[in-house]
């Protein structure tokens, strides 16, 4: 399995450096799950346990669980405004199913890194004075755990940080007392290894994620308040400290639900089961119907079906081996490039470079087909055009246009990735 999982991911990072079609839409998933598989035949080296060979229905549920996890962070989103998605597949039920399989890896990734590391024994053992846990302090750590819940979505500019790490303070004393592993009873016994495991393996996993997010060509992309400055990949650098405490969540979330199993009678855990395998997919639906029309900002569109380019030119273009707009700018990335092209394709120079700006333009931060006809309306059909807005006068442009478009909830933060990085915008640009 590992000498399997380490071939898909050379293979996928290959066809991804190469831009064989599709592997750039589904790069993430390809990375993402071949890392996974890798992970589990490393732990089952190590321990001689393995998820996906020894308990592959609890596999199978934990991915399950995943997607309905990572659903109620994709619903906060729509108050938080804190990423959209670009480049998606065009294909509705395609696009649904891509993200539930993104969605899928969310859980098992974390536990998969999490054994890695338990088995590698780093940190091993990390000795700390034991925690006092007195009941006051458990009602405040509780309190604690409802504000991060409601601070965010009342002012999701100032407390959006809160949302990764806030069920820990509501879960995590309920699993002290009746859970089978509890970071609190590990704190009071004076060992603060599990915790620290934790929170590398979620830093690791973030790091992954992020890595792996920036290559694909369906993406995801941060429009954090404040910090939309120092990136690394995509991920506002500070954006990173977020990851530890969503893995811990995750855990406390996971500790959770086994408790909850533990106190259940096997007529009562089955009858739970059958409620997830029937209402699961209902609220998974429910979630892709509301939060789709806000966070996927534009689609894949082949060259061929560009129309911000002449007919003509996309024919000859798609003639010439040229699909996809990452293609076509790679191979006329310099003007001798573009002479070349020229030469080969019959056109005139001069439309080839207006092409080439117009695709440059449709690429550019994952705008899109859709973006780029409300740009091409405002004037705006290269760089150097969209470098002149401001971005409030461009968003309020766009909106003006499509008042009714839910994609314009979070416009003008969108905005701001489209503009930034293209200079100052110059006096009397807008219009």
């Amino acid at each position: 399995m590992l000498a399997v999982a380490a071939v898909v991911f050379v293979l996928s990072t290959l066809g991804l450096a190469l831009l064989v079609e599709p592997v750039p839409t589904w790069y993430y998933h390809l990375a993402w799950w071949s890392y996974i598989v890798a992970a589990d035949d490393l732990n089952r080296h190590l321990s001689g346990r393995s998820l996906l060979r020894d308990r592959l229905a609890h596999f199978a549920w934990l991915a399950g669980v995943s997607v309905l996890w990572w659903a109620l962070f994709e619903l906060a989103n729509l108050r938080l405004g804190n990423w959209y998605y670009v480049m998606s597949l065009p294909s509705l039920p395609w696009r649904w199913a891509a993200g539930v399989l993104a969605f899928a890896s969310v859980l098992p990734g974390i536990v998969e890194t999490l054994e890695l590391l338990e088995n590698l024994g780093v940190p091993h053992r990390v000795r700390v004075r034991p925690l006092a846990w007195p009941a006051g302090k458990e009602r405040a750590v509780i309190a604690l755990g409802l504000l991060c819940l409601v601070l965010p979505l009342l002012w999701p500019d100032v407390f959006f940080p809160l949302t990764w790490g806030s069920l820990v303070f509501l879960l995590e004393p309920w699993n002290r007392r009746h859970a089978r592993r509890s970071f609190l009873r590990d704190l009071e016994e004076g060992e603060a290894g599990p915790l620290l495991r934790t929170l590398l393996a979620g830093l690791i996993c973030g790091a992954l994620w992020e890595a792996w997010n920036f290559w694909a060509r369906t993406k995801w992309t941060y429009t954090v308040p404040g910090f939309e400055g120092l990136k690394v990949f995509e991920m506002p650098l500070l954006g990173f400290l977020g990851f530890p405490p969503f893995a811990v969540e995750c855990v406390v979330f996971l500790r959770f639900l086994g408790g909850l199993r533990d106190r259940l009678s096997p007529p009562a855990v089955r009858a739970a089961r059958a409620l997830a395998l029937a209402a699961g997919p209902v609220a998974v639906l429910a979630m892709f119907a509301a939060v789709d029309p806000v966070v996927v900002d534009s689609v894949y569109v082949p060259v061929a079906r560009l129309d911000v380019v002449p007919p003509v030119v996309r024919a000859r273009l798609q003639a010439a081996g040229i699909e996809s707009p990452q293609q076509l700018l790679r191979a006329m990335a310099r003007a001798s490039d573009r002479a070349d092209w020229a030469a080969r394709t019959a056109l005139p120079r001069e439309e080839l470079e207006e092409a080439r700006a117009r695709v440059e333009l449709v690429a550019h931060r994952g705008l899109g087909l859709s973006r780029a006809h409300d740009l091409d309306a405002l004037g705006i059909r290269t760089l150097d055009d969209l470098a002149r807005w401001p971005a409030d006068a461009l968003a309020a442009a766009i909106a003006q246009r499509h008042p009714g478009d839910r994609r314009n909830r979070f416009l003008e933060r969108r905005a701001r990735v489209w503009t930034s990085g293209l200079g100052e915008p110059r006096a009397g640009g807008a219009r």
